[in-house]
């Protein structure tokens, strides 16, 4: 019998957003003095072929307080989270029997795409967990943006009272120049080079990352390839493999982050929004982040990214401003210290299986949905990758 505080169960091949917050978890866990246990699943949601190994997630089982669990174990924990749900929807290999005073699916992943089909079906999910690990799980959106859209599953699912928020450590984040103070202003992004992590145009990204209007433009991590395809000039851009310099580093060289995708694309959190917040940064960033950085970001259309730029840059101190509003908003709200607290309100959560009236679709269109994912998956016609897991 394995006695942990806390099982972490997750696939060690995800990159990006998910083993970010993974590792943040992990780590702060560790800190706090909580035993932990790392299962990790082999799941079809990854090739064995395309997808490696991710070093810095196997790198958890030597922190102190950290052990790995092997499948098949019998396992005692307080709490278990699930790391994304797209790992457990498709198939895994790899189970337990798990005793837990609560288990959760971390929903890293909303369930429904960019153009409102279904990415994957929580019902199904949540029963595989079961299967293989002996629990029901609830579920925990990282984001307004991800509860809203399991709301439209409920009450057959239970979410979790409060959102499982991304974890940051604001000393790790501290900025070592001031914005507008070098030569030439400065924008740019970073993330996984993924071309639906992109507007799906060339004049939309010229407009969020406009080289010609007196700015420099800086990318870590870029789809060369595709922005090609589509007739973007990324010629004057100085652009980085993803990875080629610490994100800290990167953001740091930047005066503004100007962060847009493609309709396809549903972004559950935006990690790399809140490491630029924090770094007092000036975001803007499309609506549909709105839910999750309204109060802090600039939030507009892609056409209106170009003028909404023009006017950070032409006002270096309502800028300032704004960034330091964002790192203040985001070093209170995903502070690694606020652990502890939730941790126990999850203990004494009773949960929740409300609808709510904004809902993301009714229980018919749900169900029409789920009809149209299991019809894909029965009659494939290719690969699709609208997924926003990082």
């Amino acid at each position: 019998m394995v006695e942990v505080d806390v099982l972490l169960v997750a696939d060690s091949r995800f990159a990006g957003g998910t083993s970010a917050a993974l590792s943040a978890d992990c780590r702060t866990l560790a800190a706090n003095g909580a035993k932990v246990g790392l299962l990790f699943v082999a799941s079809s949601f990854f090739d064995p072929a395309r997808d490696p190994v991710n070093q810095a997630v196997l790198a958890l089982r030597d922190l102190e307080g950290v052990e790995e669990v092997p499948s098949g174990s019998a396992v005692t924990a307080e709490l278990a989270f699930f790391h994304n749900p797209l790992l457990f929807f498709g198939g895994f290999e790899g189970r337990a029997d798990l005793r837990a005073k609560r288990s959760v699916i971390v929903t890293h992943q909303p369930p429904f795409r960019g153009d409102g089909s279904l990415e994957y079906d929580p019902l199904a999910t949540a029963w595989r967990v079961r299967r293989a690990f002996g629990v029901w799980p609830w579920w925990a959106p990282i984001s307004a943006v991800t509860r809203h859209q399991l709301q439209s599953f409920t009450p057959a699912i239970r979410l979790a009272s409060e959102d499982w928020l991304n974890l940051f450590d604001p000393s790790e984040w501290v900025p070592g120049r001031a914005i507008f103070s070098g030569e030439r202003p400065v924008v740019g992004r970073h993330g996984r080079a993924d071309p639906l992590k992109w507007p799906a145009t060339a004049a939309e990204i010229a407009a969020t990352l406009p080289s010609d209007d007196g700015w420099a433009v800086r990318v870590l991590g870029c789809p060369v390839e595709e922005l090609d395809r589509l007739g973007v000039d990324c010629s004057a851009w100085e652009v980085l493999p993803f990875g080629a310099e610490p994100a800290r580093a990167f953001l740091d060289s930047l005066d503004v982050f100007s962060y847009f995708t493609a309709p396809r694309w549903v972004e559950a959190f935006g990690r790399t929004v809140v490491e630029a917040a924090l770094m007092a940064r000036p975001c803007v960033v499309e609506p549909r982040l709105g839910r999750t950085f309204g109060d802090f970001a600039i939030v507009c259309p892609a056409a209106e990214a170009r003028q909404a730029l023009a006017q950070l840059r032409d006002d270096p101190a309502k800028a300032r401003e704004i960034g330091r509003k964002g790192q203040a908003v985001c070093a209170d709200r995903y502070a690694a210290a606020s652990l502890a607290a939730r941790y126990e309100r999850l203990l004494r959560d009773p949960g929740t299986a409300d609808r709510g009236e904004d809902r993301f679709a009714s229980r018919t269109l749900t169900a029409r949905r789920m009809l149209g994912l299991y019809r894909r998956r029965l009659f494939p016609r290719r690969k699709d990758t609208a997924v926003a897991a990082g």
